[in-house]
């Protein structure tokens, strides 16, 4: 294929929280095995790219242990594969990515060493299965140096989305970024290709008046105005994992029947191997409706739950509609409800977590925790029987001896050292 990828994986994050605290975006598991950066990479691969270019940058350290050198993906080549892109560091703040279309602006060295004619930009937090080959084929015909992607989402959901609106031949007439009202509802997607030369051309005129210089806010609608940019029509499933709401949304979508992801058959999704022995369900045990990975061990009461690689929920212990990340125990008699716990959490016996009232918002993030959720970092442990709220935020240790002396109600939270996650 005459094209290559540069994957954007150096995104803060901010609107994921405490799961961002530790890690990229990319890098935030997903669905119990799975990192969401899989899911972009194996549509590379599925769709015959075998040059892939990840771009990185904030806590980047378990997204590149994550990758590797790509061998699950069937990217560990001699020519072509996996390549990791950082910024350029120097003495001063502006050397990091100040944009998307910035940080391949800084990449374009390596882009004009690529003897492929196309450049597919895609992102690194999204879920959906792409094949890009339709993609490429649609813009060879459309004739204009650069095609984006774009789906139609609810009208509610424009105003975090960059908003096109089409004239009868595909080409963008109009558009809008975060729009709080647009007669339009088809999103663009944050992918783009791009013909190389003229990618390289329309960042050098625009870099000059553009410190943070952006695809969706600068280059995309710059080109519009040039009349430069078709649109593809995207009709599958697809999801920006960009606030705690769409994850945990998406996370217990998989769990009915009609889910619109699908993550087996001929839509496997590529990751590390799980080396995890067998799943163990004790008697006297109840699952229901949930997923529930292998390494785990199951005492206690599952329903309507993503349950990562290596959970124990001891005997009397219940978990209902909520996501467990790796490595994470419940102990006897606790319960959790509504609740994202992160890896290696430890909740105490006879916890309480997540019950309350959801009207009460969190007063720390209320944009974020709004909808009655309870979140809990990465390595924190719960003392026996204290009680936890909805929208609540929680890291603490008492290994550290950081730990709250009573209960958290609703919309309270408790941070240890996370303080970054509010700037």
């Amino acid at each position: 294929m005459d094209m290559i990828a540069f994957i954007m994986a150096g995104g803060v994050g901010k609107r994921l929280s405490l799961l961002t605290s530790y890690r990229a975006k990319p890098a935030v598991p997903f669905a119990g095995r799975y990192r969401i950066i899989d899911f972009t990479l194996t549509n590379c691969v599925r769709s015959g790219i075998s040059n892939v270019y990840v771009l990185t940058q904030y806590i980047s350290r378990s997204l590149i242990g994550h990758l590797g050198i790509g061998k699950p993906w069937d990217l560990d080549r001699i020519k072509g594969g996996l390549h990791i892109l950082h910024p350029h560091l120097g003495y001063q703040a502006a050397d990091w990515y100040r944009g998307t279309a910035d940080a391949i602006f800084q990449n374009i060295p390596v882009i004009k060493n690529i003897s492929s004619r196309h450049i597919l930009i895609l992102s690194g937090d999204h879920v959906y299965h792409m094949d890009y080959r339709k993609f490429l084929d649609f813009h060879l015909h459309s004739r204009t140096p650069v095609t984006i992607a774009v789906v139609d989402v609810p009208p509610s959901w424009c105003k975090e989305f960059g908003i096109a609106t089409l004239d009868s031949k595909g080409k963008i007439l109009n558009f809008e970024e975060k729009p709080l009202r647009s007669k339009s509802s088809l999103a663009s997607m944050g992918i783009y290709i791009f013909d190389k030369d003229y990618l390289i051309s329309i960042l050098r005129e625009l870099k000059p008046r553009h410190d943070d210089l952006d695809f969706g806010k600068h280059v995309i609608p710059h080109l519009v105005d040039r009349g430069m940019v078709s649109a593809y029509r995207f009709g599958g499933f697809w999801l920006d994992i960009g606030t705690l709401k769409s994850y945990y949304r998406a996370s217990l979508s998989l769990l009915t029947e009609r889910s619109k992801l699908k993550l087996s058959g001929g839509h496997t999704v590529l990751t590390v191997p799980d080396d995890n022995p067998p799943l163990l369900i004790s008697p006297g045990a109840r699952v229901k409706h949930s997923l529930i990975c292998k390494g785990c061990m199951v005492e206690g009461e599952v329903e309507s739950s993503v349950i990562s690689p290596g959970v124990i929920i001891e005997k009397g212990a219940r978990v209902e509609n909520s996501i467990l990340l790796h490595d994470c125990k419940i102990r006897r008699g606790a319960s959790v409800r509504n609740s994202i716990i992160d890896k290696l959490s430890d909740i105490g016996a006879g916890a309480r977590i997540g019950w309350g009232d959801p009207r009460i918002l969190n007063r720390l993030q209320p944009e974020y925790l709004d909808f009655g959720l309870t979140v809990i970092g990465r390595t924190s442990d719960i003392p026996a029987g204290i009680e936890i709220g909805t929208n609540c935020l929680y890291s603490g240790s008492m290994k550290r001896d950081c730990h709250p002396a009573g209960n958290l109600e609703d919309g309270e939270s408790y941070l240890c050292d996370e303080a970054n996650i509010l700037s």
